[in-house]
């Protein structure tokens, strides 16, 4: 059974122009996949009613549902409903009962209705209503002849909000009923500490092998995404020509075999979307425990404690931190001897230890995490060149440490800093990324 193409279609100079960083193909992107439509060619066009005309032509030529975003509103730059209703051959149609209900928003809101704010109850000829309940925009649905078939056209306003709970309320149920959707089962598997060709390196083989298991496994496509110091890869089960592919059940065989070929930078694993990111499990899993954290922080400047918290119920684990920038700090906060520092400098073992010991002690908590290190541009020596940091983890049994060469500019050593932060954590507890099969108790 062959898949169903969309085209996604943004509208706006803002877009483009990078005043608004254009966040709804991206949502958009996602809930195709999820839903089982592959999304085959991605456009942004200008307010510009030529343009929209000629991208939505080229989208019915092309794929089977267009999913359009933006220019829906009262203003001359609007132009996504003449474009439409050009690109189909058709007029324009006030729909009474949308702008009964444009007279009744400005109305409860003491505003004159002006012209300009019922052009939003004018619609293509033919075209059906997508409620939007939290806007006056209404969308439309309408279908295009292109040259291999109809296209539909599922048109919403481009403000997030708006456009993510149409999509969800409106435009999938229709594509549910109108086409016979097949989600692609899709692993996905976080990783921290190894590069992506050195990741590539180590699967290779299991890939290999898991390939000649089953036609559907044959067809799996590998991905590699990278946000240094982390890389994912994502095995999605994409059908064969013949219609081969693999279930969630067979990607999930190869959790094992993948963990071990990986090793320890393996953090997560999960289906779908996949697993949230190290911050969002590390959190959970320290309240499932009991257990508590303090941060004492130098060269990522309190960027552990944001990460923490930024995670809800993060109250429950998270006692405070210290951002211990100044040596004198280090000293009277943190209690880290003056003669440790004199004799090896901040950025160095022995005071990334201190510095985690300290604020545990001080705290109360059960778990310090410390940074120390030089985020650049300037402040490095031949011995201790920029991107180099110290990480260390206490705990009431020991203090585990790690030096970090991390090259980039200033913002890359921090925030990869944080990240290796919060793994010898993650580490440090213990959490079995694939649990092993439940032996069997002995007769």
């Amino acid at each position: 059974m062959a898949s169903v193409r969309a085209h996604l279609l943004t509208i706006g100079d803002e877009l483009l122009s990078g005043d608004i960083i254009d966040k709804n193909k991206a949502f958009l992107g996602q809930r195709c996949r999820a839903l089982g439509v592959e999304v085959v060619r991605a456009t942004t066009v200008r307010d510009r009613r030529g343009e929209i005309v000629s991208a939505l032509r080229e989208a019915a030529d092309d794929a089977q549902v267009c999913l359009v975003s933006g220019g829906l509103g009262p203003t001359t730059d609007d132009l996504t409903v003449a474009s439409a209703a050009a690109a189909a051959g058709v007029g324009l149609v006030r729909h009474e009962d949308l702008a009964a209900r444009l007279e009744a928003f400005f109305q409860s809101r003491g505003r004159e209705l002006v012209e300009a704010n019922l052009r939003q109850a004018d619609l293509p000829v033919g075209a059906e209503v997508l409620a939007n309940p939290i806007g006056t925009a209404a969308g439309f649905a309408l279908t295009l002849q292109g040259h291999a078939g109809p296209c539909v056209i599922y048109s919403t306003p481009g403000v997030p909000r708006e456009m993510q709970l149409m999509m969800r309320e409106q435009i999938e149920p229709r594509l549910r009923e109108r086409f016979a959707l097949r989600p692609v089962p899709r692993r996905v598997y976080r990783a921290l500490g190894r590069g992506e060709s050195t990741v590539q390196q180590l699967v290779g083989p299991v890939l290999e092998a898991a390939r000649a298991r089953s036609p559907g496994l044959a067809h799996m496509f590998v991905h590699y995404r990278a946000r240094y110091p982390e890389v994912q890869l994502i095995l999605e089960a994409t059908p064969g020509p013949d219609g081969d592919q693999a279930s969630a059940e067979e990607l999930a065989s190869l959790d094992r075999a993948l963990a071990e070929a990986i090793g320890p930078a393996l953090y997560a694993v999960a289906p779908d979307e996949g697993p949230p990111e190290l911050d969002a499990l590390l959190v959970p899993a320290l309240v499932e425990r009991g257990l508590t954290i303090a941060s004492a922080e130098s060269c990522t400047g309190g960027g552990i404690g944001f990460a923490l918290t930024s995670i809800p119920g993060s109250s429950a684990t998270v006692l405070g931190g210290v951002i211990s920038y100044a040596n004198q700090v280090k000293i009277e906060v943190l209690g880290v001897p003056a003669s440790t520092l004199e004799a090896h400098g901040a950025v160095s073992e022995p005071v990334a230890r201190a510095m985690a010991e300290g604020v545990r002690a001080r705290l109360g908590a059960d778990i310090g995490v410390s940074t120390t290190g030089i985020a650049g541009p300037g402040g490095g020596t031949p011995e201790k060149p920029v991107g180099t940091v110290d990480v260390a983890v206490a705990t009431a049994d020991e203090t585990i440490y790690k030096r970090l060469r991390i090259h980039g500019r200033r913002d890359t050593v921090r925030y990869a800093s944080i990240r290796w932060a919060l793994k010898l954590v993650w580490d440090r507890l213990g959490v079995e990324v694939v649990p092993r099969p439940d032996r069997r108790p002995p007769s």
